[in-house]
């Protein structure tokens, strides 16, 4: 997903970010994307709320990612991760924690054409949700 352009992206602290984690406001201020001492090459760091939609043209059939809040945050931070596509809700995480492991997500994506990206707060205000979309792919 790193490679691909979004059509848009709205992130909650700073700029979200490209292969690294959100780190702090400024763009590329962030470091490896890690999840429970499980890092990543690729993917993208965001912070609660983000929402990131890409064009995806009905191209692919399953989008794959590890989801978590970044270890830059410690334990902090909760968050919900939800997946959408064509204005429909196609998964959602549930609360992950700063002290949760990477969870991977599959989700069917064939025929979709806008895929959207979320990430809300875990209903508790958006302190340190810095989230990853780590390691975050399309497959056809």
């Amino acid at each position: 997903m790193s490679d691909l352009q979004a059509l848009t992206s709205v992130n909650g602290w700073g700029p979200m970010e490209i292969d690294m984690s959100n780190g702090e406001m400024a763009a590329g201020d962030g470091r490896i994307i890690t999840i429970n001492g499980s890092q990543y090459q690729k993917g993208l760091g965001v912070h609660a709320y983000s929402e990131v939609v890409y064009d995806i043209g009905g191209q692919f059939s399953t989008f794959i990612s590890d989801i978590g809040v970044d270890d830059e945050v410690g334990n902090r931070g909760s968050v919900n991760f939800q997946v959408w596509g064509d204005g429909a809700k196609l998964w959602e995480s549930g609360i992950v924690t700063g002290a949760s492991d990477p969870e991977t997500v599959v989700v069917d994506v064939a025929g979709i054409n806008t895929l959207k990206l979320v990430v809300t707060d875990g209903y508790d205000g958006d302190a340190y949700d810095h989230a990853n979309w780590a390691g975050a792919r399309l497959l056809k």
